[in-house]
């Protein structure tokens, strides 16, 4: 059991700190992370605040099956999703300029200056995929999930998700030997 599942435990204890660690832990990334399906950071801080909120009040659900941040941005996802057909809108591609940008802050000066070109390059090529493979990528390569996780979040299996991923990254080789 790792770090985030050991203060979900002590939460489900009635460690209150615990809890905090957690929303204190994944709050911005999650915000971000539901700010590409609203394209409003106003709202996507509403939804996350929803989302830690559904977690503390139904803290029962969540059963160790998969890793916290999975059960997290499963749940974040879906009321983003739910928020935007309330609004009777479509689900929007991710927009990974935002993405660049918001990620740039969380990095020291030395490594945006490094990796500034870079990333620009491969961000600009992830924009130029559909949506589900853009969402692949984020998932598994910058968020890091198991296809497993990511699976639980898009709600594909693990094959379809292979097969996706492979699809998503050979599109995006081909779009960075482009430039």
């Amino acid at each position: 059991m790792n770090t985030e599942e050991q203060q979900y435990q002590r939460f489900l204890e009635g460690d209150k700190k615990a809890f905090e660690y957690l929303v204190l832990q994944y709050k911005d990334h999650l915000i971000y992370f539901i700010n590409r399906y609203v394209m409003n950071i106003h709202t996507a801080e509403d939804i996350a605040q929803d989302v830690f909120v559904d977690i503390y009040i139904k803290k029962e659900r969540y059963h160790f099956r998969y890793r916290f941040k999975t059960y997290l941005y499963t749940i974040a996802r879906n009321k983003a999703v739910d928020y935007i057909r309330k609004q009777g809108r479509q689900i929007p591609m991710v927009d990974m300029e935002r993405l660049h940008e918001e990620q740039m802050e969380e990095e020291s000066l030395l490594e945006q200056l490094i990796w500034k070109e870079e990333r620009q390059q491969l961000l600009d090529a992830i924009k130029t995929l559909n949506s589900n493979y853009q969402a692949l990528i984020i998932l598994i390569d910058l968020e890091e999930l198991s296809y497993q996780e990511a699976g639980k979040v898009l709600h594909k299996t693990v094959p379809q998700i292979k097969v996706s991923l492979h699809r998503a990254r050979k599109a995006l080789k081909e779009r960075l030997y482009e430039r």
